[in-house]
């Protein structure tokens, strides 16, 4: 492909010598993935400056370069000077794959929480009204047959569009993606005009990066704001950040919630350990839900599934019928049995907003006590620790602190800042995943139920200099089955 085709509205400068017949065969932002005739595309990121890097990518084969500012390059490289080099990369991902964006149904879904299932649900939901769709998430990426454990909630425009032409070609329409904070504030979904944007919620989470709750919340606006007319933006009017968005959403706007006044109101809620019943008025009538999800956490995420398959225009049928067939979603309120005479779940919640929407859901529907064991990452928003500690020790009868993903953090310290919140209530701190695992389900007795938070589907442990294999599922269940044994 010719460079100036890639460059096709792109706001550009370049020296008079320039050449738009270059011919380009592959894009780049990381050097080490240059080949020869590649362009290379340098972004200034959170913790080092592609711009640095842009005379390896020479060495490596680049024979064209795009940056933001004036760097020392040999003569006769291409170069071309944009004002934002993120938003040209997704741009040229786009030109350079096709312009798949243009060819996929997508649909967006941001916020702290519910991403996940909501992608799950709608997967479901797109399969069900005859058609096929691929899925870009927390936990892995899906193109037809083939499953990418996923490296970031959402990949770079390269890996992403790329994704997405490989989709078109395994005859896949439609795309359920989850679209996080970082992607919208580096622009890495730029160019793809979304079909329908949900919005979940917004509590204290990656204030490391965004810094303050007014700026998480920029971040995540930006997906509605590039909506067109013809879109749909689909909001939890019961969440305050929500009610903020509507004013900020170009598409048109559908509401969902539990509270008098939405477009899509769920009502009648039935909770039990064996799933939920209710019912949703839409402005379309009445749709009964039964699902295997547990708790009003996932009443939210179906209604605002439902209010999506609405606004995509499959029917209210096809709608039910492909979230009654979601019976779980890993590492969400994941129950594990293995015989014991005590309920065990392994749940993602790794704020303290999620850790008290899964407490919340487990305390009625417990006789006994409630045991948790969680962690908090290293290297990440440290405002939270605290907040999670008090919401543990406010909702569950014994708290076991313990680690997450340390990073470069020592362990200690980062329990030590969960504790500070915990107050009085009855707690042990057991540093050791694994052992505090062990612990947790050997103080379990009948009627009890163990919730193992944090890590959900996650099958490792990130430490300061290497990464394990840990799977809290795994872990869980041998030590389970081991005990059941010898009883």
């Amino acid at each position: 492909m010719k460079i100036k085709e890639l460059l096709r509205g792109i706001e550009y400068k370049s020296p008079s010598s320039f050449s738009g017949d270059i011919e380009i065969k592959g894009i780049a932002c990381d050097s080490k993935a240059v080949n020869k005739d590649y362009l290379f595309i340098a972004v200034a990121g959170t913790k080092t400056d592609g711009h640095k890097f842009a005379n390896e990518a020479l060495e490596r084969g680049a024979v064209a370069v795009v940056i933001e500012r004036e760097i020392p390059l040999d003569d006769g490289i291409a170069k071309i000077y944009v004002k934002d080099s993120r938003a040209a990369l997704a741009r040229i991902a786009n030109e350079f794959y096709g312009r798949p964006a243009e060819k996929l149904r997508c649909v967006g879904i941001t916020g702290t929480n519910g991403k996940t299932t909501i992608s799950y649900l709608m997967d479901s939901i797109v399969s069900a009204a005859g058609h096929k769709a691929g899925l870009i998430g927390t936990i892995n990426y899906r193109i037809g047959e083939r499953i990418i454990p996923a490296v970031n909630t959402t990949p770079g425009p390269v890996e992403l569009y790329n994704f997405m032409s490989k989709m078109l070609q395994n005859s896949i329409d439609h795309l359920v993606m989850e679209v996080s904070s970082h992607s919208l504030d580096q622009r890495r979904v730029e160019g793809i005009g979304f079909a329908a944007a949900i919005f979940t919620n917004l509590t204290g989470d990656h204030l490391d990066y965004h810094k303050t709750m007014e700026g998480y919340f920029e971040a995540k606006a930006k997906l509605f704001e590039g909506l067109d007319s013809g879109s749909y933006g689909i909001i939890n009017i019961d969440d305050e950040w929500g009610r903020k968005l509507l004013r900020r959403s170009k598409g048109r706007v559908m509401t969902y919630g539990t509270k008098q006044g939405a477009d899509f109101l769920a009502g009648g809620i039935e909770l039990s350990l064996n799933g939920t019943g209710f019912i949703i008025d839409t402005p379309d009538g009445r749709v009964k839900i039964d699902t295997k999800l547990i708790g009003l956490h996932n009443v939210y995420n179906i209604t605002a599934s439902v209010a999506a398959g609405a606004a995509l225009g499959f029917s209210p049928e096809a709608v039910k019928r492909g979230i009654e067939n979601v019976r779980a979603v890993p590492g969400r309120l994941e129950e594990i049995d293995c015989g014991q005479p005590f309920k065990v779940f392994v749940d993602y919640a790794h704020t303290d907003d999620a850790l008290c929407n899964v407490l919340s859901a487990l305390r009625p529907l417990i006789s006994e006590r409630i045991i948790v064991v969680f962690g908090c990452g290293g290297d990440r928003d440290k405002t939270k620790r605290p907040r999670m500690g008090k919401v543990a020790g406010k909702l569950a009868d014994l708290v076991i602190v313990t680690s997450d993903n340390p990073r470069g953090e020592d362990p200690k310290t980062i329990t030590d800042e969960i504790v500070a919140g915990i107050g009085s209530a009855n707690y042990r701190v057991i540093v050791d995943r694994m052992q505090a695992i062990g612990q947790a389900l050997s103080a379990a007795r009948d009627g009890d139920c163990v919730l193992i938070a944090g890590k959900g589907h996650e099958t490792y442990q990130v430490l300061k200099n290497t990464t394990v294999a840990f799977d809290d599922r795994e872990v869980a269940r041998k030590i389970l089955c081991s005990t059941q044994k010898i009883s």
